[in-house]
């Protein structure tokens, strides 16, 4: 479904639905970021960050309960993207839910810009 020029995509594993947010786009994603849907994570999320006219992203995995290995990859990877294109990228996850568990478990954590709430994103977004 296109919505504003995005598109919302979603399956069993994985649902994906953009949302305007004002100077922002939160990207809402929930279910399951494995091998089988990473790749499809990872499109959106460079659609957004490759626009001609870039505005900044949240990544909302509030509704996530599964983030595999390429899931880890691909946020690491759109956090490098953005950096490299300077445009701000916030990653909202649950206090102590899984996606937040796997983060730590990881490593990498405190390298995403990770909040718990889209209002907490939208504000550090807002002040970049």
């Amino acid at each position: 479904m296109e919505r504003d020029g995005l598109i919302e995509t979603g399956d069993e594993g994985l649902r994906i639905t953009p949302v305007d947010a004002g100077p922002a786009v939160v990207l809402a994603a929930a279910g399951e970021v494995d091998l089988e849907t990473g790749p499809r994570l990872r499109a959106a999320l460079a659609g957004l960050l490759e626009q001609p006219e870039p505005v900044p992203v949240i990544l909302d995995l509030g509704a996530v309960h599964f983030l595999g290995s390429t899931g880890i990859a691909v946020l690491v990877d759109a956090h490098w993207q953005a950096e490299q294109l300077n445009i701000p990228l916030a990653i909202v996850v649950a206090a102590d839910g899984p996606v937040h568990r796997t983060l730590q478990s990881a490593g990498v954590d405190r390298h995403l810009g990770l909040h718990h709430d889209v209002d907490a994103a939208l504000r550090a977004v807002d002040a970049h």
